[in-house]
């Protein structure tokens, strides 16, 4: 497994124009948080930005025709801004892209240049999936590779929060290529490996991910 981060900017100056609007009503978004293009085209994204709600509010209003709903939360000195949206092209573009190779995204997603839409990204996946879809994204948008290498989940801030066996099971399951693509073992192979049940190997798995 490797990881890379490559940095994205429009060469428009923004991904989506409704990125305009909030600029000049104040709003400075600094990270999405979580992005989920749904199957009718629509998008969900939770930002995390510094504002006002009289600045969110505005912003709202001027693009009140791509919003379809939006949830905004204080969080310390800066809100939470979850929308469901109509996105642009681009961001359809890109989005369908990542989700059709077998990658990881590694939240949050940080705004290097929120004055250009300028956004740092890192993925986690096989080399191959990496340079296609590294590719295929140069083909959509101005990209810089900033750090590419191996992966160790063991050092990862993503998984912090995982137990010493949890991590045991995780590097043996990506070891054998249970997160290839296609898929180079199965619940058995690891189970194998580890000395215990293939049901005990799926129910890890599905709390790792779910961490």
């Amino acid at each position: 497994m490797r990881h890379v981060t490559y940095a994205l900017t429009p060469e428009r100056g923004y991904f989506d124009p409704s990125e305009v609007i909030f600029r000049e009503c104040g709003v400075v978004i600094r990270s999405i948080q979580e992005l989920d293009l749904l199957t009718d085209g629509t998008a969900v994204m939770l930002y995390q930005a510094e504002a006002t709600r009289d600045q969110i509010d505005e912003s709202l209003a001027r693009t009140s025709e791509k919003v379809i709903d939006h949830q905004v939360a204080d969080a310390g000195d800066c809100v939470m801004l979850q929308i469901h949206y109509h996105p642009s092209d681009l961001i359809r573009n890109l989005l369908e892209l990542h989700d059709s190779y077998a990658t990881h995204l590694d939240f949050p997603v940080e705004f290097v240049d929120p004055s250009a839409s300028s956004l740092r990204l890192s993925v986690i996946g096989a080399k191959d999936q990496l340079q296609e879809q590294i590719a295929a994204t140069r083909e959509e948008v101005d990209e810089t590779i900033e750090r590419i290498g191996d992966y160790d989940p063991g050092t990862d801030r993503r998984f912090a929060g995982l137990t010493d066996r949890q991590r045991e099971v995780l590097l043996v399951a990506v070891g054998k290529g249970y997160y290839e693509s296609p898929r180079e073992a199965t619940y058995d192979d690891i189970a194998t490996d580890l000395d215990c049940s293939a049901s005990a190997v799926g129910k890890h798995l599905r709390r790792i991910e779910s961490e």
